[in-house]
C-alpha cells in the first residue's frame, strides 16, 4: 500500500523548522514556521523580509492570500 501524505501533512512535519515563503510580490520571508492553518496562512519566528530593504520581525503572520508557495 502506498503512504500518500498530503501538501498539509508536509507542513505539519515542519513545524519549527526554517522555511522560506515565496510571495506573489516576488519577495520571499524566511523564519521559523510556528503555525498554518488550511487558507495556507502562516505565522513564522524570527522572520525575515527579503527585498530592496530587508525587515526583521519576532513573529510575522503571511495571509494566505499572498502566498506563492512554501519552501521547507
Amino acid at each position: 500500500m502506498m503512504d500518500t501524505q498530503r501538501p498539509l501533512d508536509a507542513l505539519g512535519k515542519s513545524i519549527n523548522t526554517n522555511v522560506t515563503v515565496y510571495l506573489k510580490d516576488g519577495k520571499l520571508v524566511k523564519g521559523r514556521l510556528k503555525a498554518y492553518d488550511l487558507h495556507m496562512n502562516v505565522a513564522l519566528e524570527n522572520a525575515k523580509i527579503e527585498s530592496d530593504e530587508e525587515k526583521e520581525f519576532p513573529m510575522l503572520v503571511v495571509r494566505g492570500d499572498n502566498v506563492l508557495y512554501v519552501s521547507l
